[in-house]
């Protein structure tokens, strides 16, 4: 990853990281909390690159129909 784009991952990490237990968000609401209205689809794909033993709650992370979406 690029400069920019370890910042921008590490934006949505700390969005997705502040999901309560029990909560759930979309792939838009974190965008926009991250400060990147209009960028569901990079944190989908942000998600998707995280390794197997990561501790950050990505299921808590759904789709707009309330779905997760898996690889």
């Amino acid at each position: 990853m690029t400069d920019t784009s370890d910042e921008l991952a590490r934006l949505i990490f700390a969005v997705v990281d502040c999901i309560p237990y029990g909560k759930v968000a979309t792939y838009g609401e974190v965008a926009r909390l991250a400060g990147l209205p209009r960028h569901a689809r990079l944190v989908g794909r942000v998600l998707s690159q995280l390794d197997d033993e990561s501790d950050l709650p990505w299921h808590r992370v759904i789709n707009a129909q309330g779905q997760i979406s898996l690889k």
